[in-house]
């Protein structure tokens, strides 16, 4: 089958190819940019240093480094119609998308327990999500995303490689059942859990307040439920988009484990490696939606970028016209 995809991937027509290649680079730039951006707007603005945002930037990073060390070469790789940097690079490109992989299902799910203690048990959140702590909890699970990936690293089969269907090198999830068991358990049922119950509990919380804050009048106290409210919708849209784009992973993956090898058409593995990529992309546009804070740094670093193409052009368009405007004077 692999030779089957193989062959589908070199012997594509010019015009799919430009379409599949032109796709990914897309998604490429816009998650760059996207984030970057989300990270340049918490930089930027001291309001935006929140312990929450913290977690966002964590997530940018993680979606940075999926669009710097492994995006590109995938874009290369569906544009000349085959792997062409390597196997010890293609070994480090897998390891690469493994690890932000992991590292953004992670983060997911310390995001929804923060946002559990800071809505329903906030007594408690500054006591365990001090600033100190937090910094702790992203290098911990950042560590743990590490220790994760490295293990097929030592497999004497398997391991990283080169899958044409997918367009990238990745881990064969159908040759160790084994370590795909440990890490479909530990890293993605128990952050997906975790996002379910913690989400669950606190939409619960939050209509509940408002119900009952509404009813007293009391606008006052109304205020910050709704800002929660506001804060906890925007996470959990971040980890609905999130869980659309890695449950037909999960699921493709799944297939491949139980048969033992890929039997499914290159489409549908090209899907998985799109989807992959557009879980990095979605994200800031998401907070570019629906956090006010964010959307207005946005539109200030639009305008400011704007701004100065425009100011450039006048420039220019100044310089051009007095250099037209002058006249040479002529000997007598």
């Amino acid at each position: 089958m692999e030779n089957t995809l193989s062959v589908d991937l070199s012997e594509r027509s010019r015009n799919l190819a430009l379409f599949e290649s032109f796709l990914f680079a897309v998604i490429n730039v816009v998650s760059f940019c996207g984030n970057l951006s989300v990270c340049y707007a918490v930089y930027r603005k001291q309001r935006l240093r929140t312990l929450a945002n913290m977690f966002v930037v964590a997530l940018a990073v993680s979606d940075i480094s999926m669009s710097t060390c492994c995006m590109p070469f995938t874009v290369a790789t569906l544009f000349r119609g085959r792997w062409i940097f390597g196997d010890s690079f293609c070994r480090f490109h897998g390891f690469a998308a493994f690890t932000c992989g992991l590292a953004s299902l992670l983060t997911m799910g310390i995001i929804a327990v923060s946002r559990y203690f800071c809505v329903v048990r906030p007594h408690k959140y500054l006591v365990i999500f001090n600033t100190r702590k937090t910094f702790f909890y992203i290098a911990a699970l950042w560590s743990a995303a590490f220790i994760g990936s490295v293990p097929p690293f030592f497999f004497q089969t398997g391991g990283f490689e080169f899958q044409p269907g997918k367009a990238m090198c990745l881990y064969t999830f159908e040759t160790h059942i084994a370590y795909t068991a440990f890490i479909e358990c530990f890293y993605v049922a128990t952050p997906l859990i975790l996002i379910t119950t913690c989400y669950t509990i606190v939409f619960y919380t939050v209509s509940r307040s408002n119900r009952n804050f509404a009813q007293e009048y009391n606008s006052r106290q109304l205020r910050p439920n709704v800002e929660e409210a506001k804060v906890t919708k925007t996470l959990a849209t971040v980890m609905a988009g999130f869980a659309c784009c890695w449950l037909p992973i999960g699921i493709i993956d799944y297939i491949d484990a139980i048969r033992g090898h890929h039997t499914l058409p290159r489409q549908v593995y090209l899907a998985y490696s799109c989807l992959a990529y557009l879980s990095s992309t979605i994200n800031p546009l998401i907070y570019g939606v629906m956090n006010r804070h964010l959307r207005r740094e946005y539109k200030s670093m639009i305008r400011k970028v704007l701004c100065l193409q425009n100011c450039q052009n006048v420039s220019i368009s100044d310089e051009t016209s007095g250099s037209e405007g002058r006249k040479i004077p002529r000997k007598e």
